[in-house]
């Protein structure tokens, strides 16, 4: 297939299966094909595979067009100087020593993303995040060039993103800025977007808003793995938005020092138990993960690999307290250290979840009060809730 057949049975198919709906978005994603804005070499797939357009056409046009994330940059926790996605001989990052810091969204999850923003005409939007500028030149085609105003912290990025806009024929405004800021030269904005992901939404987002204004960006607080939310803001500087559906996202980079890595560096366990029930199983299923993100303060996870199998070990902010989770024969052990035994709080929150009835992600929102205060409440705002 050519990259016209395939950009149009991609976006044949979302209008199909009702990810896209509204008239003036599929215009647009008719009219901007993605291969337009992806680097033709120094690519990977969401799964590590290197991507060259010159040396394998075939397999780039067809990562492309698949419904998948492309990471276009990546960034070594260790090494304080960024670089380019390795070259397709260079091995592809091992999980957890490599994170990506720019990636081209998935088009379903863009796409979602843009229905949930509710754009008109006449409306101004601030996008956080250019990255590749395939989102912009959306944004561009469907609002216009003037009523765009995208944010992109890395000088290279934001050269090649204006480069692949010209290109195309769009001139929207893309700035060399830190995205937690916002822009305040273009404030007031009716709608915010970001593909980037945050914990906490940033106090200049909720100030550049009109009255009435959405923002729409990726939220969570399981690293990588997070909702859409869709938040809506009436100009007193509380705000209050729903969650749509899981997705994948790179952190939005705040002046919070950066997390350090989570590594199990073999400290001696406190207290052992032995279970015959699957404790990994919660941890793995978005629905019970991301209830847990919420009702269980202050964790991080990662997968672990030893001799008997597959594990995962768990710390908190600090790796002070951590708990460590690997096959042990027909059963599971689980040894857990620290002041905090966050595996009885698991074990409390997972018992909270099934009394309510299992909920799932789109069941929760997220409340910003006047004073910055962020909670997350079940069903409504005026329910049950967790403070962040």
């Amino acid at each position: 297939m050519t990259a016209r057949e395939r950009h149009s049975a991609l976006v044949e198919a979302m209008v199909a299966d009702g990810t896209l709906t509204d008239a003036s978005l599929i215009a647009a994603f008719r009219s901007v094909p993605r291969h337009r804005f992806i680097p033709g070499t120094g690519a990977l797939t969401a799964h590590g595979t290197a991507l060259n357009a010159n040396s394998n056409p075939e397999r780039w046009l067809a990562a492309v067009y698949a419904d998948n994330a492309i990471v276009t940059q990546v960034d070594d926790p260790f090494v304080p100087e960024r670089r380019e996605a390795p070259a397709p001989r260079e091995p592809a990052p091992r999980r957890g020593e490599e994170a990506s810091t720019s990636s081209s969204s998935a088009p379903t999850v863009l796409a979602r993303l843009l229905e949930l923003a509710d754009l008109a005409n006449g409306q101004r939007v601030l996008e956080v995040g250019t990255g590749t500028a395939w989102n912009t030149a959306l944004l561009a085609h469907r609002l216009g060039d003037s009523a765009v105003t995208s944010l992109e912290i890395d000088p290279r990025l934001a050269r090649a993103a204006r480069e692949a806009l010209r290109a195309e024929g769009y001139s929207p405004a893309v700035h060399l800025a830190d995205g937690y800021g916002g822009y305040p030269p273009g404030a007031p904005y009716d709608r915010l977007t970001s593909t980037c992901g945050v914990r906490r939404l940033p106090p200049a987002w909720l100030e550049q808003l009109r009255p009435g204004g959405l923002a729409v960006c990726p939220w969570g607080l399981l690293e990588g793995a997070g909702v859409l939310a869709r938040i809506e803001c009436p100009g007193d500087g509380s705000a209050r938005g729903s969650f749509h559906g899981g997705v994948g996202f790179v952190p939005l980079r705040t002046p919070e020092p950066p997390l350090r890595p989570v590594r199990d560096a073999g400290q001696q366990p406190d207290e052992y138990r032995l279970t015959q029930t699957d404790p990994v199983a919660p941890l793995m299923a978005f629905p019970s993960a991301f209830a847990l993100s919420v009702m269980v303060p202050g964790w991080r996870m990662r997968r672990r690999w030893i001799g008997t199998g597959s594990g995962v070990w768990v710390c908190d902010q600090e790796g002070s307290s951590w708990v460590r989770v690997y096959p042990y024969g027909t059963s599971w052990m689980v040894e857990q250290g620290g002041p905090r035994s966050i595996w009885d709080e698991f074990e409390e929150a997972l018992e909270l979840w099934e009394e309510l009835g299992e909920p799932g992600p789109d069941r929760f929102g997220l409340s910003v009060d006047t004073d910055g205060a962020h909670r997350v409440w079940l069903d409504s705002p005026d329910g049950r809730s967790w403070p962040l």
